[in-house]
């Protein structure tokens, strides 16, 4: 890395030329120009899976003269296998964690200056919450999230949304990852507009910066008289509209040719292989054949052997291989969705069809079978060329690039406190029942913490043996007040604690787990900047009872925070230690009657409410897996009935039973 020039980061699954297990699709192409396109102006890095490495291995071995990605750096991100989850709740959850592991391994001192990621797969979540939540490291790093087309997006278009949870987590992540970024990048046309209808106003604010493209157009040569030689190139997806183009072309007499180029999909209906139901659909019909994918630098010598590149998607991004296509000399056959909007000049650069559908098609594609000379006019012309150069100006693009890495950063997680004004009460509340073995760890944890004003409220539930009297030992210890009531429960010892407690903000810390120097400060820095957020947790890092750490895979466990709706099905929203702000107590409360997902009750309730947290993806706290758990014992044993409780006292909960009007 150079010193003084700028630091960008470019984080993809793909990467040309290498093929993947994605067959080198849109997004690595993308990649690897913006790294050659950016190497004037700036250094970059790579962060790339590493399913990729052994292709690239290979073709270094080699000396490929493909691998050219600008001199960039590239780090690789392993990515997970099935048994490596643990306490993640989804692959790609797990595999944003590895990214934001990558990332600050290879920038230890200072964080890059801009860091952009794909939407597609939501893998800047990770990311992009460390940022938010204040990270040192990212202070001053704009995190973008280039838009190529999300995976809620296919999926809605492939006809297909599983149930599963792992999937559905997976589009909240992108949604998420969407609405907390600094901002979003889309090439032009409605791309933008397409996201905003689908996604709503939440999303992060947005700049069009354009995909750049250093291909060289090629000339496709005199086209022979006789029927219109028509191509679709891209997958054969039900997204992409070749059954709608294959049916369209069908009811179309007379002569022509179709050559449908590109890789089968499982997107037909009940999940069957496109390619065969197209194939049944057509009957032999041999104007229509089926040609294998291509590498993109065959491409030019299949599209030289047709007249019209015809792309029918049901809705499209910014598709490189319309602006290859054009190179090649091909005019354009699209309806107005995403970039095709911008791509496809009416009688200049082609026709638009103006609406997706095969009745669409077949009205614009009719005339020009009937009439082949029209689309032999525009193949080849200046005018496709042009326009391409327009839209993929390398200048432009650098200048974009450069006005991004101009912008003034936010810097998240640093408080700015008018001189004399003493930092805000930060009441730690510890309910106790025979904790003794452990306890005074637990204690010294909260008093080591790098935030100095709290109180510390000792809650003893019940607990009067002769090993209790640490209780009183620690009270001389340190400034903290012990508060004792009858044996009730965890939920009800939080409850009265809290109800004593003087604090602006409240943190509920078992008696057997630790605080990490930094939670509470990290956690308050976000609170006193952030009113929408109502509470504050961490990832955590699992301990035994003599306070070793668990070996991988279950290190820790990782939530979401209570914003995802997913909340209601498991817990993604956090552990009971957590900084809460106390005037939540004013209206909730722990449901007392629950033994166990008391912590899990309490941030269903505030979803409900619209009150939502943020969970910084550090492990700051380290949870003690003990065998007589109150999880082990009593959650995992009877979690059926402790959810139907749950279900019960949360209904309860939120119930005004007492007349309003008597």
């Amino acid at each position: 890395m150079s010193a003084g020039r700028p630091q960008v980061v470019l984080a993809t699954r793909e990467l040309l030329p290498f093929h993947g297990p994605f067959g080198g699709g849109g997004i690595g192409a993308y990649v690897a120009e913006t790294a050659r396109a950016l190497q004037p102006i700036a250094d970059v890095t790579l962060l790339v899976a590493d399913w990729l490495k052994p292709e690239h291995d290979a073709l270094a071995a080699a000396g490929d003269p493909r691998l050219d990605h600008g001199g960039a750096r590239i780090l690789w991100v392993p990515v997970p296998e099935p048994d490596e989850l643990g306490g993640f709740y989804a692959h790609m959850q797990l595999y944003a964690a590895r990214v934001l592991e990558v990332l600050r391994a290879g920038f230890p001192d200072r964080g890059p200056d801009l860091v952009e990621f794909c939407d597609y797969l939501g893998e800047g979540f990770c990311t992009v919450e460390a940022r938010r939540a204040g990270d040192p490291l990212l202070a001053e790093t704009l995190i973008a999230v280039r838009l190529h087309t999300s995976v809620e997006i296919c999926d809605v278009l492939n006809g297909h949304q599983t149930a599963l949870f792992d999937p559905r987590l997976t589009r909240q992540i992108e949604r998420r990852t969407l609405e907390q970024a600094d901002v979003l990048l889309h090439g032009g046309g409605d791309v933008l507009g397409t996201y905003r209808r689908w996604y709503g106003d939440r999303l992060a604010p947005a700049v069009r910066v354009r995909h750049p493209l250093a291909a060289e157009p090629t000339d496709p040569g005199p086209a022979p008289d006789g029927p219109l030689r028509m191509l679709y190139v891209g997958r054969l997806e039900r997204r992409k509209g070749v059954e709608d183009l294959v049916e369209a072309v069908a009811a179309i007499g007379g002569d022509w040719s179709l050559s449908l180029l590109g890789a089968d999909t499982a997107t037909g209906p009940r999940g069957a292989s496109m390619r065969r139901v197209l194939e049944r659909g057509v009957a032999g019909d041999g104007r229509i054949r089926f040609l294998d994918a291509v590498r993109r630098e065959q491409l030019p010598q299949a599209m030289a052997e047709h007249d019209l590149l015809v792309l029918p998607s049901r809705w499209e991004c910014w598709p490189y291989v319309a602006l290859e296509g054009m190179l090649a000399g091909l005019p354009l056959v699209a309806p107005p969705v995403g970039g095709l909007t911008e791509m496809v000049v009416d009688g200049r650069t082609g026709w638009r069809v103006p609406a997706t559908g095969e009745e669409a098609l077949r009205a614009t594609l009719e005339p020009l079978v009937l009439e082949p000379a029209r689309a032999r006019a525009l193949r080849g012309g200046a005018a496709l060329r042009d326009h391409v150069a327009a839209l993929t100006d390398a200048d432009a693009i650098r200048g974009e690039y450069e006005r991004l890495l101009a912008r003034p950063r936010a810097i998240l997680g640093r408080v700015a406190r008018p001189a004399g004004e003493p930092d805000p009460l930060v009441s730690i509340v510890i309910p106790y029942h025979r904790m003794h073995r452990f306890v005074t760890e637990t204690v010294d944890s909260a008093f080591a913490q790098s935030y100095r004003r709290i109180e510390v409220l000792l809650i003893d539930d019940g607990s009067f043996g002769p090993d209790d009297g640490v209780l009183a030992e620690l009270a001389t210890r340190y400034p903290l007040t012990v508060l004792s009531q009858p044996n009730r429960g965890l939920a009800a010892a939080r409850n009265f604690g809290i109800g004593q407690s003087r604090g602006r903000y409240v943190l509920p810390l078992d008696a057997d787990n630790l605080l990490e120097p930094e939670f509470v400060a990290r956690a308050v820095a976000i609170l006193e900047t952030e009113p929408d957020v109502h509470y504050v947790s961490s990832w955590n890092r699992y301990v035994d009872e003599h306070g070793a750490a668990l070996p991988e895979p279950n290190v820790g466990y990782q939530p979401l925070g209570n914003w995802s709706p997913l909340v209601e099905e498991r817990n993604v929203a956090g552990d009971g230690t957590a900084v809460l702000r106390r005037r939540l107590f004013d209206r909730f409360r722990y449901p007392p009657d629950l033994t166990s997902f008391e912590d899990w009750a309490l941030y269903r309730l505030l979803h409900r409410a619209g009150l939502h947290g943020r969970v910084i993806p550090e492990r700051l706290w380290r949870y003690r897996v003990r065998e007589d758990s109150m999880l082990r014992t009593v959650g995992d044993v009877h979690e059926t009935r402790l959810r139907a409780e749950m279900e019960a006292q949360i209904a309860e909960e939120e119930m005004t039973w007492t007349s309003t009007s008597a």
